[in-house]
Order: C-alpha cells, then structure tokens, then sequence
C-alpha cells in the first residue's frame, strides 16, 4: 500500500529524562546527561475511526511500535537533515482504561517518548512545545493493505465513482444494517518519521493518500489512464474520442 500520514498530538503524559537517559543514550555518539536534552511524548496513532473513515488495527498497532523506535521528529514531513529535531527512544501501546472507539471497541494508543538537544537553535520549539503551541503531530507509515471492516476483503479505489469499495460491494464509510463499513489498516511494512504540523481547518485535510499504481490490475490502470486523459480534454474532444472507441469496440466484435 501507499504511505500514508495520521494526525494525533503530543501527549499530556510527561517524559522524565532523568529517568531515561540510559535509553536516549542509545542513539547518541558522545554521553549525553539529563540537563543536555528536552524530552517529550506522543500519541503516535491509535485504534479510533479517523476523518478518512479509517482505523489501524490492534493487531497493526503491535507491529508499529518497534518500527517506530529510533525513528526522526521532523517538521512537515521534510526530509532533510536541517528539518530533523528530535528521535523516538521509546515506544509502547497502551490500552485506555474506561474509553471506547466509536465502534465500541477498547482503544488503545500508540505512544512514543521523544529527545531533543538543548540548544540555542531548539530554545524556541522546546518553550512551543511547552507552551502548547507545537502539539499536533502526524505519522508517516507504509501499510500492506485497507481492508473492509465488514467482510475483510480489500477495499480499492473505484475510479467512476471515487469510493473505496471491496468486491463484496461494502463502500468505506457507509452504513449497513447500523454497521458503518471501515477501512482496516492492516500489515505495517515500514515507519518513517513522525512530524510536527499545522493541521489545516478542513475536516478531511491532512490525511494524505497516493494511489498504488502496482496495486491495480492491468484493465484498472488502463482505466485509469482513459479517465485522466477524458477529463484533460475539452467537451468537443471527448464526444469524438467517445465516438472513436465505441466504433472500435463494435470492430472488434465484428473480429
């Protein structure tokens, strides 16, 4: 599957470098000691329904976590070494006592504690950090599949109608019998990095999707490339280009 990019926000929960300095130590060259750094934690991403109308699974969220440790703190999803400002030492899932999805299920987080130095360069961001004011984090992760939440087929990407649907018919984000139909993160392939980010007004903004061309079969792409090619024609082209195929396929037919 594509790489996708979550939304969640620095954690309540603090971290104590006094305490883990023996971990940050991990992924330092020189010996660092607790006044040298600036840690702080994250909710990474959990099992709640998102504005896309998916989720990731228990089961895929077991798996991120060791694909998240030592992993960058970047700005905007930016890579590049000037944007790296802090790493990940820590990371666990965590089931919330009390609290349910909006499915009715336990949630459970991904949480992960981070360090940065203590620098002139980073005195800003650790005061916004502090202060509130740099608190939304997004994800960058790369999973196996989208799976229907109804009947555990693939969910892909209809082009006439630009919905989510898996060969049963079960559309992402509709409602069958009071059950909605939800898009099932399933079998993490890599974690990226995890980014400090603006998140836009919109609803559904900063929840980024690319198409997996490999993923389609060859009558899909071809399909595809029709569409793209229809709607970069004007009216007057797309009537003759119309006309043009549907005179070829009764040709072939005739053969």
């Amino acid at each position: 599957m594509d790489r996708i990019d979550k939304f969640k926000s620095v954690s309540t929960i603090p971290a104590d470098p006094q305490a883990d300095i023996a971990l940050i130590n991990k992924y330092s060259v020189k010996e660092l000691t607790p006044q040298d750094v600036f840690c702080f934690s994250i909710i990474l991403c959990d099992n709640e329904v998102d504005r896309d109308n998916e989720r990731f699974t228990d089961a895929s969220l077991d798996k991120l976590a060791p694909l998240f440790l030592g992993k960058s703190v970047l700005f905007d999803h930016r890579w590049s070494a000037e944007k790296q400002v802090a790493r990940l030492y820590r990371t666990f899932v965590e089931e919330l006592n009390g609290e349910k999805t909006v499915l009715g299920e336990p949630k459970r987080v991904l949480r992960g504690s981070a360090y940065m130095l203590r620098t002139e360069e980073t005195a800003d961001l650790i005061a916004a950090v502090e202060g509130g004011i740099k608190k939304e984090v997004s994800v960058g992760c790369s999973m196996g599949g989208c799976n229907c939440s109804l009947c555990g087929d693939a969910l892909k990407l209809d082009w006439r109608t630009w919905t989510y649907q898996c060969e049963t018919g079960h559309i992402k984000g509709q409602d069958y019998d009071g059950k909605i139909c939800v898009g099932d993160l399933v079998d993490p392939k890599d974690a990226y990095e995890v980014s400090f980010v603006a998140v836009p007004a919109q609803r559904g903004a900063g929840v980024t999707k690319e198409v997996k061309v490999d993923m389609m079969t060859p009558g899909e792409k071809i399909e595809m490339i029709k569409q793209l090619q229809m709607s970069l024609a004007d009216d007057d082209e797309r009537k003759e280009r119309a006309a043009i195929i549907e005179h070829n396929q009764k040709f072939m037919e005739v053969m």
